[in-house]
């Protein structure tokens, strides 16, 4: 008879590896001094990991012979970042509990510390998720949604009970460190292929990046 799924709960390696919790925020400030947007891209690790096939690590898993992984999805590749910050959690709660806390567990950890760090609520996190040994590049490719979709499509998007609670955790991880030129220029000029600029959007941002963006290549 399999084991019966034990319900996650707060203070979960409150006897195996107390100090976990304190460890991963200690890293994730060490983190946020050195590159402020490193908690973001772990916040965002975290959105990219739980919206395939739930909160299970399977986004840190590299390809194998056999397994396909998610790191190279049309989503993640040249996108996902911060690796490296997740393996510097992972070596300091195994010098301290070898084999104790999942990956899956230090994401949702670590993503809740990148909000409490950088001004953001904090929170109890339930603990207790075992970590995947398989990965899906299929379902990254087919099942997260566009980098350039509204509230509504995300709204709409989480109203699909296999998605539910989701897809509005990416929201928080923008707003936090520098973003890319592309990642907002269709809004300012091309909203829906109309060659114009999103009527939702404040007049003067725009003629302040207009003028921004002006300056800068009379400079260069």
């Amino acid at each position: 008879m399999a084991d019966a799924v034990q319900p996650l709960r707060p203070g979960f390696y409150s006897e195996t590896c107390p100090p976990a919790e304190f460890i991963v925020r200690d890293v994730m400030r060490k983190a946020l001094i050195m590159e402020p947007r490193s908690v973001a891209s772990v916040m965002r690790l975290q959105f990219h990991d739980c919206f395939v096939n739930g909160c299970d690590g399977s986004v840190l898993l590299d390809d194998t012979p056999d397994m396909l992984g998610e790191k190279l999805a049309l989503s993640n590749i040249n996108s996902l970042r911060s690796f490296e910050v997740v393996d510097e959690v992972k070596e300091a709660l195994e010098a301290a509990c070898p084999g104790i806390v999942s990956c899956a567990d230090i994401l949702v950890l670590a993503a809740r510390d990148a909000v409490a760090l950088t001004g953001g609520p904090d929170w109890e996190v339930r603990l207790g998720r075992k970590d995947s040994l398989t990965a899906s590049q299929e379902d990254s490719d087919n099942i997260m949604p566009s980098p350039r979709a509204n509230a509504t499509s995300l709204i709409t998007l989480s109203a699909n009970s296999i998605y539910r609670s989701r897809t509005l955790l990416p929201s928080g991880s923008h707003s936090i460190g520098e973003a890319r030129c592309f990642s907002i220029m269709f809004r300012l000029y091309n909203q829906s292929g109309s060659g114009k600029p999103d009527p939702a959007i404040e007049p003067g941002f725009r003629e302040g990046w207009t003028s921004f963006a002006q300056s800068v290549e009379t400079i260069t």
